[in-house]
């Protein structure tokens, strides 16, 4: 195979981020064909050729990524280009970026084209994605914890993996959603500024990754009821005060024989229960929103399955949340619930109602993560 461009790859990425120098590397485009970044004054790096070139003034710079059929795919990411700018914008598309654009090749581009990333300053980071997380006219207070708790995640995210990617987490609802620059505000960039370097921390002071959801419906979850893996320090906490923002409750119906399907795949993705469960077999023992797991009868046997698993399967368009019970109505089942996302963490939109009654970030924080910290780490 063979590039159509006269780009080459070559520059392996690697090595860690630390705190000391916040830096986050976020895929903001995957498996681009032609890739056009504009700005003023840009500086282009190809490592391939060891070429460094700045361009005077507005100017436009184009990138070939399309790959032909005669040359050997990198078994790595390799960077094979980057573009910064004087100015500290960067554009693509019609968005203007903070930090540095990569142009990265590799195995998870392979044969598509290249992904592009932002290499960005954290606390600028922090500020675009509070204007897509949250909103940019919320109360500052749940802004600021917002940040404290998106930075806590995007930390998290800055150790390398074994057979991981050459950046640290996605904008996309797989990690984080982030903006650009027309995104921020003078309001995200003070909440940013003003937790600058501030995480959430266990008992021994280490950092702890941070979640967050839009509503949780009432109460929270700790990750190891959504999830296969416990976080230190996470407790459920309980939240009256999302109830009136947002809607109010979600009421969808399925039909028997779907669900049944769905809970014959449940058994055998998380039980290894490789079973036929009969549509016409099953009885669902009473269940309330606030029980974390389902339980049913198939005949004489009992069956106890999480609600969560029933939501990663079945996704959030029949479950927008974990917080729902389940109710037989002979030839279909009824679902009822309220709140949406995963609800561990914290509770955005209860947030914003605290904030709205003169709770500080500290504040907010502290009844979301009774189990952790803020601390400063930079």
């Amino acid at each position: 195979m063979r590039w159509t461009g006269s780009l080459f790859l070559v520059a392996l990425i690697s090595g860690p981020v630390t705190a000391a120098l916040p830096q986050v590397k976020v895929l903001i485009g995957r498996s681009l064909k032609d890739v056009v970044v504009h700005g003023t004054d840009l500086r282009q790096t190809i490592p391939a050729k060891k070429l460094y070139r700045q361009f005077q003034g507005r100017q436009t710079v184009n990138f070939n990524c399309r790959v032909g059929t005669r040359v050997s795919l990198p078994t790595k990411p390799l960077l094979i280009a980057s573009v910064t700018s004087p100015t500290g914008l960067v554009g693509w598309e019609e968005k203007r970026f903070r930090g540095e654009l990569q142009l990265v090749a590799g195995p998870q581009a392979a044969r598509e084209g290249c992904d592009l990333v932002n290499l960005i300053p954290m606390d600028a980071y922090i500020s675009s994605l509070l204007a897509k997380e949250m909103r940019a006219d919320w109360p500052l207070e749940a802004l600021k914890a917002q940040a404290v708790v998106a930075r806590s995640y995007a930390l998290s995210k800055m150790h390398p993996t074994p057979g991981g990617g050459p950046w640290h987490l996605e904008s996309s609802e797989k990690n984080q959603v982030s903006g650009n620059f027309h995104d921020t505000t003078a309001r995200t960039d003070q909440a940013a500024r003003e937790t600058e370097g501030l995480v959430l921390t266990d008992s021994a002071k280490r950092p702890v990754e941070g979640f967050f959801h839009s509503k949780c419906g009432g109460h929270t979850l700790r990750p190891d009821q959504v999830w296969s893996g416990s976080v230190d320090g996470y407790r459920g906490v309980d939240c009256p005060f999302c109830h009136k923002h947002g809607k109010k409750k979600w009421d969808d119906t399925v039909s028997r024989v779907k669900f049944t399907t769905l809970l014959n795949r449940t058994l055998k993705r998380y039980q290894n229960k490789a079973i036929t469960l009969k549509p016409e077999a099953l009885t669902f023992v009473g269940d309330t929103p606030s029980q974390s797991e389902l339980r049913f009868y198939h005949g004489n046997d009992l069956y106890v399955v999480r609600k969560s698993w029933l939501r990663n399967l079945a996704g959030r368009e029949v479950f927008p949340s974990h917080h729902f019970r389940v109710s037989d109505t002979g030839n279909s089942l009824r679902v009822i619930g309220e709140g949406f996302g995963h609800g561990v963490g914290m509770c955005q939109l209860g947030a914003f109602e605290l904030a709205k009654r003169g709770y500080s970030y500290q504040a907010i924080l502290q009844h979301y993560f009774p189990g952790l910290k803020v601390s400063r780490i930079w």
